[in-house]
């Protein structure tokens, strides 16, 4: 079968790799789509690295089942979004529902195990969720990430009916999260680098936009987020660009008691006085991928029409290099996929 390789000196190939046969407990998905992340440039970029080299890249995708292990339920055929987390459903964090911080099994698809940008993928039936009418493949293997990253997030904010929130980063995940907070009833603040991206997150449930077209710009987002609520603040502040500057602009455009919520992986430093927390008793609320019931509720939503995956672009595995460059540029407006099959 073919899958997209990332080699030890950090080149990206598609190579001929062996056929998958499932083991007892597990079930082979033939992949249909497969999303492009910004993580996968974390991972080319060798600030993510894989247990062993060469390691198939990939960490959404969604497809058939075409092989089931001994002691499986789903049905050859089902259509099955992939949750990327390898989760043992037995220690303390996983009956708490807490599957994305499993005590027992830190493995994760496309980031130290092989994941989904191939033709095949092999994983527990139990990673394998079944896809509702109504949501397409290419829908639900966004979901596997950006869709579910959103709702984990929105959910660890504690967002109210009512409440204002910004979102910083109008990609692939910022305008999930921009659905999910308004789907929650919340005001929505969009923070992007271009108009384009504002327009496509008021067409998603953001009633306001702050352009952020350079790096200067975000020196004055906390006074202009402050303008937009009437000198209050944000009660929630959604970053999803981590950088040190825009982490301190989001921790500063908080209202009282609000919360400032990270989200996606960074190699820059938070660098701020606890004081700026303690005095306006506001916190700090990190996230990590997401629990497989979120990813369930993903589905569920997209399945009613609640959200909505914006597709950018769509390659051919062998397109892949391009996906990742447009990605570079910050040029997509929504997600991009991998057509693998079908």
């Amino acid at each position: 079968m073919r899958a997209v390789r990332i080699h030890e000196d950090l080149s990206l190939r598609v190579d001929e790799t062996d056929d998958l046969t499932p083991k007892p407990g597990e079930v082979v998905v033939r992949i249909h789509a497969a999303g492009v992340c910004g993580t996968d440039l974390h991972i080319l970029d060798g600030m993510i690295k894989p247990d062993a080299y060469p390691m198939t890249l990939g960490h959404e995708a969604a497809g058939l089942v075409d092989a089931v292990g001994e002691g499986v339920s789903l049905e050859v055929g089902t259509p099955v979004a992939i949750y990327n987390k390898i989760f043992c459903g037995r220690c303390e964090q996983c009956l708490k529902g807490r599957t994305n911080i499993c005590d027992n099994e830190p493995e994760q698809l496309g980031f130290n195990r092989d994941g989904g940008d191939a033709e095949y993928v092999v994983v527990p039936e139990q990673n394998a969720a079944p896809v509702p009418d109504g949501v397409d493949l290419a829908t639900a293997s966004v979901l596997t990430c950006a869709g579910m990253t959103a709702m984990h997030a929105t959910k660890l904010s504690s967002l109210q009916l009512g409440d204002t929130a910004v979102v910083d980063g109008i990609g692939g995940v910022g305008i999930i999260v921009v659905q999910a907070a308004a789907h929650a009833g919340a005001r929505v603040i969009a923070v992007g680098d271009s108009e384009d991206k504002l327009d496509l997150a008021r067409a998603h449930g953001a009633s306001d936009g702050v352009l952020v077209d350079t790096p200067e710009s975000y020196e004055t987002v906390a006074e202009r987020v402050r303008k937009l609520t009437d000198g209050r603040g944000a009660d929630v502040f959604f970053e999803l660009v981590g950088t040190t500057q825009t982490m301190n602009a989001g921790i500063r455009s908080l209202a009282k008691g609000g919360r400032f919520v990270s989200t996606g992986y960074t190699d820059q430093q938070l660098e701020i006085h606890p004081i700026e927390f303690i005095l306006s008793e506001t916190s700090f609320v990190s996230t990590v991928a997401a629990t497989r019931l979120d990813l369930q509720d993903a589905l569920t939503l997209a399945s009613v029409g609640a959200l909505m995956v914006p597709i950018a672009g769509r390659y051919p595995i062998e397109g892949i290099g391009d996906a990742l460059d447009a990605l570079r540029k910050r040029a997509v407006l929504g997600r991009q996929v991998l057509d693998i099959a079908g």
